[in-house]
């Protein structure tokens, strides 16, 4: 017995420290899984060399001269991991220049300065936005306008597109019609819990 199930977490550390793949989404992810210090320490190194001139990381190191084609889903999942580890443990912060550097690209992703295409199997832009929005709202980034390009359709996205938008909606005060969102969006999540006995998960 344990006070809480996510003490020690053995298994969880096991399987990190394993974990043979080596993308700058994995270093990053292991490094925070572990909470190991030191190991992020060198992956924030070397973090400026995956960056592409539009402050949008990329997955491997870029080659010299070769076109900007930084993740915007990437950077969005870097600062928002990182910020949410910081709560935890500050050296997992940032270094404030190179958060605001990714904090551009993403605002100037969503603001329609920048275009990233990649391959989906259906339409994903306003999904991405969502995310990258999110991890704007963190540190006060984000702003209602910039949800002008956007098709707010909660009931049509995926649910963690849903949990995007929450938590927008819950940091960004400027957000229209923000009350009426924020219940319809708690509303769309719990149309999607499934219930089953002791189980409980999102349908």
């Amino acid at each position: 017995l344990q006070p809480r199930l996510a003490d020690g977490l053995p298994g969880v550390r096991e399987w990190f420290s394993n974990y043979p793949f080596s993308c700058l989404e994995q270093q990053t992810s292991k490094a925070i899984g572990l909470r190991d210090v030191s190991r992020w320490q060198g992956v924030v190194a070397q973090m400026p060399t995956y960056l592409d001139s539009d402050g949008l990381a990329h997955y491997f190191p870029p080659r010299d001269g070769s076109a900007s084609r930084g993740s915007d889903t990437l950077t969005a999942y870097l600062l928002a991991a990182t910020h949410e580890a910081a709560t935890l443990q500050p050296a997992f912060a940032l270094p404030e220049a190179l958060r605001t550097q990714m904090e551009n690209g993403l605002v100037n992703f969503v603001e329609g300065r920048l275009q990233r295409e990649f391959w989906s199997p259906r339409a994903d832009l306003d999904v991405r936005k969502l995310a990258a929005l999110e991890a704007l709202s963190r540190t006060g980034r984000a702003q209602g306008r910039m949800l002008a390009s956007i098709t707010i359709a909660p009931n049509q996205w995926p649910t963690h597109a849903v949990i995007d938008w929450l938590s927008i909606l819950k940091r960004v005060a400027d957000v229209p019609q923000r009350e009426q969102r924020l219940a319809e969006a708690q509303q769309v999540l719990r149309a999607r819990i499934a219930t089953s006995g002791t189980k409980m998960v999102f349908s």
